[in-house]
C-alpha cells in the first residue's frame, strides 16, 4: 500500500510541475494564467504537505509542512481570483492583495515560528501550542468559504456566457466548476476520516485523502494536457456581472419592457425571420452582441426578449435552431451523403461532446437513436 501511495505522489507532483510549465507558455498574454498557474503552486504545496505526513518524510515535513498547512488561505482566494480575472479580463490587485491577508497574518504568527525554532508541539509554550491547533483548523474554513464563494460566482458568470455566445464549450469553465465541487467533498471527506481515524486506527483510511486529492490532481491534467483549448483559456469580455443583475432587477420591477407589446412582438417575428430565413445559428461563433447588430437594436434589448419574452437564453435559442435544423436534414435523408458529425457541424456546433450533449437534453435520445428510429419508419412506410 505504502508504494502504491508513493507512486501516486510522485505522479501528483509530476502533473502539477508539467501543468505549471504548460501555462508558463502564455504568462505574458493571459493575465488570468498567472493566477492559475498560482493556484496550481498552492495545491502543489498543499498536496506535498498531506502526502509528507502520511508517508512519515520527516525531512519534507519540516520543510514544507509549516508553509503548507497555510497555504489554503491562498488557495481559496487565487480560485476566486482566476474565475474573475478569466470573465472581467482585469485585476483588482488591492482587492487581490487585502484578500491574502490572512495568508500573511498566519505565515509570521505560524510559519516563521516553525521554520525559526522548529519545536516539538511538546516542548512549545501554551500559545504556541494554541497557534498550531487555531490555524490549520481556521485555513481549512477559509479554504471552504472561498470555494463556496468561488462555486457561487463561477454559476452566475456561467449564465452570463449563455446570455452572449452561442458556443460556450471553451468559455463557460465547466471543469473548474467540477474540480470546485470535488474539493469542497474532499474538505468534507478530510473531517470525516480525521474523526474515525481518531476513534478507529484503521490503516486504509491514512491514505484516503492522498489518494483522493490526486483524483482531483489528475482531473485537472486531464484537461491541461488532453483538452488545451479548455485549460489555456483567453479571458472572456462581458459585463460586469453586477451591471447584468441590476438591470435583470429593473426589468422585474418596471413595466417598460411589455412583452406583449408591439414592439417586442415585432422583434420576435425579425428575430425568427433572420434565424429561419438566413440560418444564422450556422455561425459557429455567433454571439448576442453581433445578433443585435444584425438586428439593429442593442444587445440589451435583445437579452431581455430572451431572457424575460421567451424564458430562454442566448446559448439555448441558438442551440434549439441547430438541432432542429439537424432534425430536418436527418428527415429530408442527408446521412446518405454526410455523416451525422458533418451535418452537426454544419448546423453550426463546433464540437461533437456539445452536439450530444445539448442534442439528447432536447429531444430525449442521442443522435444515433434518433436516426434509427427515422429509418425503422421509412422502411415500415415502405
Amino acid at each position: 500500500m505504502k508504494d502504491l501511495a508513493i507512486f501516486l505522489t510522485y505522479s501528483g507532483i509530476s502533473t502539477i510541475l508539467f501543468l505549471i510549465l504548460l501555462l508558463s507558455r502564455t504568462w505574458k498574454k493571459i493575465e488570468a494564467n498567472k493566477i492559475l498557474a498560482s493556484n496550481l503552486l498552492a495545491f502543489l504545496l498543499l498536496f506535498i504537505t498531506y502526502a509528507s505526513s502520511y508517508l512519515k518524510w520527516d525531512f519534507l515535513v519540516n520543510i514544507i509542512s509549516p508553509l503548507g498547512v497555510i497555504t489554503p488561505f491562498a488557495l481559496g482566494t487565487c480560485i476566486f481570483q482566476y474565475i474573475k480575472t478569466i470573465y472581467t479580463s482585469e485585476i483588482d490587485y488591492k482587492r487581490f492583495i487585502k484578500s491574502l491577508f490572512p495568508f500573511g497574518i498566519a505565515f509570521f504568527i505560524y510559519s516563521i515560528p516553525q521554520y525559526a525554532f522548529g519545536l516539538s508541539l511538546d516542548n512549545k509554550t501554551s500559545v504556541f501550542q494554541i497557534i498550531s491547533f487555531l490555524i490549520p483548523f481556521l485555513s481549512i474554513l477559509h479554504l471552504g468559504y472561498y470555494l463556496f464563494l468561488s462555486h457561487k460566482l463561477l454559476k452566475r458568470y456561467r449564465r452570463l456566457v449563455k446570455n452572449n455566445y452561442a458556443n460556450i464549450n471553451t468559455l463557460d469553465l465547466k471543469w473548474l466548476s467540477t474540480w470546485i465541487r470535488g474539493f469542497i467533498l474532499f474538505l468534507v471527506i478530510d473531517v470525516i476520516s480525521g474523526l474515525l481515524l481518531i476513534a478507529y486506527p484503521i490503516y486504509l483510511l491514512v491514505y484516503t485523502n492522498l489518494f483522493y486529492l490526486v483524483l482531483l490532481i489528475w482531473y485537472i491534467g486531464y484537461y491541461g494536457i488532453n483538452q488545451m483549448h479548455v485549460f489555456l483559456i483567453s479571458e472572456v469580455s462581458l459585463t460586469s456581472i453586477k451591471e447584468q443583475n441590476s438591470q435583470q432587477q429593473k426589468i422585474k420591477t418596471t413595466s417598460f419592457f411589455n412583452c406583449e407589446s408591439k414592439e417586442f412582438i415585432k422583434l420576435k417575428t425579425q428575430l425568427e425571420i433572420v434565424f429561419k430565413e438566413q440560418e444564422l445559428f450556422k455561425k459557429q461563433h455567433l454571439s448576442l452582441k453581433e445578433t443585435a447588430v444584425i438586428l439593429d437594436i442593442s444587445d440589451k434589448k435583445l437579452s431581455h426578449l430572451l431572457n424575460i419574452c421567451l424564458d430562454s437564453n442566448f446559448y439555448e435559442y441558438v442551440n434549439t435552431h441547430r438541432v432542429n435544423y439537424f432534425r430536418r436534414k436527418l428527415e429530408e435523408g442527408a446521412t446518405e451523403k454526410l455523416t451525422l458529425l458533418a451535418i452537426a457541424f454544419d448546423s453550426g456546433f463546433n464540437s461533437k461532446a456539445t452536439f450530444n450533449r445539448v442534442f439528447k437534453q432536447q429531444v430525449g435520445i442521442t443522435p444515433i437513436e434518433f436516426k434509427k428510429q427515422l429509418n425503422k419508419r421509412s422502411q415500415s412506410f415502405q
